[in-house]
């Protein structure tokens, strides 16, 4: 009934996706969620709930097991999902309200901002505390740059994994993917395996949530290299060791707003480091600003150029 009130080219896969990616963004962008009433996040306590019952038998402490209780979980609601989609009368109308859902970031970029001002006030205990609660590393004895640091990287990363990985399985597939592999994403976050307790149960979560990342990662890198060539940038993506989708964005976003990211880290009380990357600038605080005023500009640049390639991939004619 719908089809017939439109247009005949709007409903063409790349205008779908164009309309239906623009609207769900512009929401998550104005009507944020917070954590605690965002639908994925309620599922979390019931991810974590599961794994410490996994954990607390070590001899079926394994990965296997633990993906597979909780796909048990998921399959129902995701299928659940599915049907009301199905006999539902505007069926692209609630695909965007769960792409809404799966793009949520919880007041990810209010934080960030409120911790900008709390540095910039001195008042390092309270951007500790707004940091804590989105990042797993410990935050107690960080410097207000080291603050920073951990701010702009956050904001690097969740802004990947939890919206530009989500829109590109979005738009090449369909929104049961998207929606699966925001579950996967945070299953993998609530069993880090960089958590002691967590390490026999994680690992092969997280390694298919890395394997999920990497298609959507690498045209998002692509994207940016062809309007900030760097030739330093592209020799430490090339040759960095152990390459991981974060060591990749970090070198790229490390170039592109001239600050040197990644380095020591401190996880449950154990220090880790890893090879520093970007460029050699010492970061500062304004690059917080920088990485908050570039993200909305790529991610408009990252939908047209989806849609464009969906709309190549699906011919004008149709």
């Amino acid at each position: 009934m719908l089809d017939s009130l439109i247009p005949h080219w709007l409903t063409h896969p790349a205008f779908l996706v164009l309309g239906i990616i623009s609207v769900a963004v512009l929401l998550e962008y104005q009507v944020t969620w917070r954590k605690a009433v965002h639908p994925i996040a309620l599922l979390n306590l019931l991810n974590v709930r599961l794994g410490q019952l996994i954990i607390a038998q070590p001899n079926r402490a394994n990965g296997v097991l633990a993906l597979g209780s909780a796909l048990l979980l998921l399959v129902p609601f995701v299928a659940i999902l599915w049907f009301i989609i199905q006999i539902a009368e505007f069926q692209h109308i609630l695909i965007g309200v769960l792409l809404w859902v799966s793009l949520g970031q919880w007041r990810l970029r209010h934080a960030a901002k409120r911790i900008y001002h709390y540095i910039a006030q001195d008042k390092k205990q309270l951007a500790r505390d707004t940091l804590n609660s989105f990042v797993l590393r410990d935050t107690a004895q960080l410097s207000p740059l080291g603050i920073a640091k951990a701010t702009t990287e956050m904001l690097i990363l969740r802004h990947v994994y939890q919206q530009i990985v989500v829109i590109f399985w979005f738009a090449f597939t369909n929104i049961w993917v998207a929606l699966s592999y925001r579950l996967l994403y945070e299953l993998a976050a609530c069993w880090n395996p960089k958590h002691a307790q967590w390490l026999g149960i994680g690992k092969l979560t997280s390694t298919l949530t890395r394997i999920l990342q990497w298609p959507a990662v690498i045209l998002y890198s692509l994207m940016i290299i062809v309007f900030n060539p760097n030739k330093q940038m592209l020799q430490q993506i090339i040759t960095s060791k152990n390459t991981t989708p974060a060591t990749w964005l970090l070198a790229l976003y490390g170039w592109v707003i001239d600050a040197q990211l990644s380095g020591a880290y401190s996880y449950a009380g154990q220090r880790i480091r890893k090879p520093k990357l970007g460029s050699h600038d010492a970061l500062k605080l304004d690059h917080i600003k920088r990485v908050l005023f570039l993200q909305p500009i790529w991610l408009c640049a990252y939908i047209l150029l989806c849609s464009l390639i969906v709309w190549l991939l699906t011919g004008v004619a149709f």
